[in-house]
């Protein structure tokens, strides 16, 4: 019962996720702009030195960068997120570790190809291979993150019972 509990969960917990990814990349061209830029306003108003002296110029080049890298942050970490949640779905549900790491990265890739498929029906928004490989990435990154601290933690408690 209690196994049931925790594999309904993680199941839950994972559709709620995709759903805030589903949600960031359903909104309009304008408003991922707009919420990125106010990331980016931030970010250059506080990390960059005299930002605020620099002629508009300037500024506008910052931004441009600024709000490229905050862009792609996003994609990978809300991949990342959800690479690590697969990880611990694919625990839930497979036996034999050869298929966890592979059916995680799996089930990321695919939601990450979904996902830009999706933005070619949204206003305003464009879908990139490119972000479909930063989603992987991130993706990819957590689980096998993930994957060596749960290793090393093994191998360390398996030492101390020597």
């Amino acid at each position: 019962m209690k196994k049931a509990l925790v594999k309904i969960s993680v199941i839950i917990i994972i559709i709620i996720w995709m759903g805030v990814i589903f949600y960031f990349s359903h909104q309009n061209g304008r408003t991922s702009t707009k919420m990125s830029n106010t990331i980016t306003h931030w970010i250059a108003k506080e990390f960059v030195p005299d930002f605020s002296l620099k002629s508009k110029t300037e500024q506008t080049k910052i931004l441009k960068n600024i709000s490229y890298i905050v862009r792609k942050l996003a994609h990978y970490f809300e991949f990342a997120v959800l690479g690590l949640m697969n990880l611990v779905l694919a625990k839930q549900f497979l036996r034999k570790d050869v298929w966890i790491y592979p059916s995680a990265i799996f089930m990321s890739i695919l939601y990450a190809m979904a996902d830009e498929f999706h933005q070619a029906f949204v206003k305003g928004r464009t879908p990139m291979i490119q972000d479909v490989v930063i989603d992987s990435l991130g993706a990819i990154t957590m689980i096998l993150l993930a994957g060596s601290i749960i290793n090393l933690y093994r191998a360390f408690k398996k030492r101390k019972t020597i």
